[in-house]
């Protein structure tokens, strides 16, 4: 099993959450809690980078769930970064989880996303 690693970014109104490593029901209790505690409620949103996450169970799929429950109610979103490639991208398609956190990409596509339409 890889421990499972995050560092934050914070940029003002995006906080960048980078996670590696497994997510199980071992870990995804304190992880949750732990990224709920570190985004400061003056960002409007939590860009969670699971590019380098390799496993993700019924625990992370909660997680995911509940962070998104959690920050909706302080008025904030969470957007995940995921790349078509990664090892998680189709379970997270599979269980829906974009009705709670829109998948992007790479930290640019959440940018734009946030940003808006430009004319």
């Amino acid at each position: 099993m890889r421990e499972l690693t995050f560092d934050l970014d914070d940029r003002g109104d995006v906080v960048v959450a980078r996670v590696d490593g497994e997510i199980d029901s071992s870990n995804a209790s304190e992880l949750q809690l732990a990224l709920a505690a570190r985004v400061p409620s003056a960002a409007s949103v939590l860009a969670l980078d699971l590019s380098g996450v390799t496993y993700l169970d019924s625990s992370g799929i909660e997680l995911l769930f509940g962070l998104g429950r959690s920050l909706a109610a302080r008025r904030q979103a969470i957007r995940l970064i995921v790349p078509e490639t990664a090892p998680v991208r189709r379970v997270l398609e599979l269980c829906a989880v974009e009705s709670v956190a829109p998948i992007d990409g790479d930290l640019a596509d959440v940018l734009a996303a946030i940003a808006g339409p430009t004319d």
